[in-house]
């Protein structure tokens, strides 16, 4: 397959756009679970844990090929191009006029399947104000997991650790930091056993860390900025520069949110699945709302006959977590199955989801910020 020139593929900005693999390197280990999802003959974990969907967002890993994380488009003879060139191409066509009204043409997403193996490090991200003022972005890194799937590993039942318990002070956490008591700064977080449907919005500043067997599409701010606490964490070892982006101690330090404490934030913090359209054929359910999150928001559509896109005229990321189908309109038909992925422009023509006999069809629906 080649990369196509993007003057001429126009016509693509008015259907469906299947996206290719998109398997992105990390430091961790995990994908065993995401390669059963896409069908691969011999489900295994390594360093290609995360499918980045969607992406116009490049990894900030040092050493790996300065465009790894950008998503490429499936043409149907067969060849690529960027999704990033596209929407720069045509973006009123591909975002839409009032997006691109009031973000240019940034889509302003990035959704992942994640899905780890171990332990990640603890670590938070930064908010806008924070991104702007020392990171050079108009996007820090609020982002929501929706869980998909779990597994126990060598006895540890899927877990997430989530905000600081009660009691645990700035003061505290950066002494446990500055020693690099891993023990004590575990002990700091509210440690969540998580089950599969179950949805988490993270907001910048939020100390997490995701827990082996935890298999999750992750919906977020574009951008790869980590602050990490954490120098050790299994075979991973980094530098307190890597730790902290370059910006040292303090300032990184200043990355967590220190009210973010106690269950009652992580109540505040779980988001339930709202119905917005149940019939015979079709149920839609918002998982992610305006009024959770201005940065994105997300929806779970599963169908079992025919239904139509409520969403046509508006431009989304779309990943297949069951059963298959297609997507179809005048002259268009898209095959879905699990795994796949896609790309919805503003100007698609398709019409409506049809889900083949047997189980139903699910998809989840990715958005960028509200125009």
């Amino acid at each position: 397959m080649v990369l196509q020139e993007v003057a001429s593929l126009e016509w693509l900005t008015g259907q469906p756009l299947l996206l290719a693999p998109n398997r992105v390197y990390r430091v961790w280990k995990g994908g065993a679970l995401l390669d059963r999802l896409q069908g691969r003959p011999q489900p295994e974990d390594n360093s290609f844990p995360e499918e980045w969907v969607g992406s116009t967002t490049v990894s900030r890993l040092a050493g790996r090929p300065p465009d790894e994380g950008l998503s490429r488009v499936l043409t149907p003879d067969g060849s690529m191009v960027v999704l990033k060139s596209l929407i720069e191409a045509f973006p009123e066509a591909m975002l839409g006029a009032a997006h691109v009204a009031q973000h240019g043409a940034e889509l302003g997403v990035l959704c992942k399947l994640l899905d780890a193996a171990m332990r990640l490090p603890i670590q938070c991200h930064p908010d806008r104000a924070f991104a702007r003022q020392y990171l050079g972005s108009d996007f820090g890194k609020t982002e929501s997991w929706l869980i998909l799937a779990t597994r126990t590993i060598d006895g540890t039942a899927p877990y997430i650790l989530f905000g600081f318990r009660e009691g645990v002070t700035e003061a505290a956490f950066r002494r446990m930091v500055q020693a690099q008591d891993i023990p004590a700064q575990v002990a700091a977080l509210n440690r969540l056993e998580v089950r599969p449907g179950e949805v988490y919005l993270v907001s910048a500043g939020t100390p997490h860390a995701v827990g082996s067997g935890v298999f999750m599409v992750e919906v977020q701010e574009p951008t790869d900025f980590v602050v990490t606490s954490e120098y050790i964490t299994g075979e991973i070892r980094r530098t307190e520069a890597q730790c902290f982006m370059g910006l040292g101690f303090d300032l990184g330090m200043r990355c967590f949110n220190y009210q973010a404490v106690g269950m009652a934030f992580v109540r505040q913090h779980t988001l339930l699945p709202r119905i917005i359209q149940e019939g015979e054929g079709a149920r839609e359910e918002v998982l992610i709302g305006p009024g959770d999150t201005p940065c994105f928001g997300a929806a779970r559509l599963t169908v079992r006959g025919t239904v139509q896109d409520r969403d046509r005229g508006r431009c989304y990321i779309g990943i297949v977590t069951e059963g298959s189908g297609h997507l179809t309109g005048p002259g268009l038909n898209l095959p879905l199955q699990p795994g796949a992925t896609f790309f919805i422009p503003a100007a698609s023509r398709h019409e409506s989801y049809r889900a083949a006999p047997g189980a139903p069809l699910t998809a989840i629906k990715c958005f960028p910020p509200s125009a």
